[in-house]
């Protein structure tokens, strides 16, 4: 993959665990929603200035934007969107088991995990390793 192409995923998997559209996006970094599909698709390069706006309207550092290494796996969008639709499920849970200063901050863990754009999977075992009462 060339560094558009893998800037342009990234974009696109931030803004959507963001829950963005593009067209939110594109009118918080001043660019024409055309211009941020092309940039989402590998297919144009984001100026600095553009990068500059795109980082802090999906508040994230530049770092983070241009972090592509990926622990176990590569997240995708859809991982990203099967987690989100879980997300009320969990804190759910979280409430069953407040109770218990562990449990609960093992699911802090596994967020917290997730904003790091930690492996699924990792996330997968913290949760499914505990039991509710």
């Amino acid at each position: 993959m060339s560094l558009k192409e893998l800037f342009g995923s990234q974009v696109k998997l931030i803004r959507n665990y963001r829950k963005m559209t593009q067209e939110e996006l594109s009118e918080l970094v001043d660019i024409d929603i055309r211009q941020l599909a092309r940039i989402e698709a590998g297919v144009s390069f984001a100026t600095s200035e553009t990068i500059e706006r795109i980082c802090k309207a999906l508040n994230v550092t530049y770092k983070e934007m241009f972090d592509f290494e990926k622990d176990d796996e590569n997240m995708t969008c859809e991982d990203i969107s099967s987690f989100s639709a879980n997300y009320t499920k969990l804190c759910k849970q979280m409430q069953k088991i407040a109770g218990s200063d562990t449990k609960t901050e093992y699911i802090l863990l596994a967020v917290e995990a997730l904003e790091k754009r930690s492996s699924l999977e990792k996330l997968k075992s913290i949760i499914f390793g505990m039991t509710l009462k």
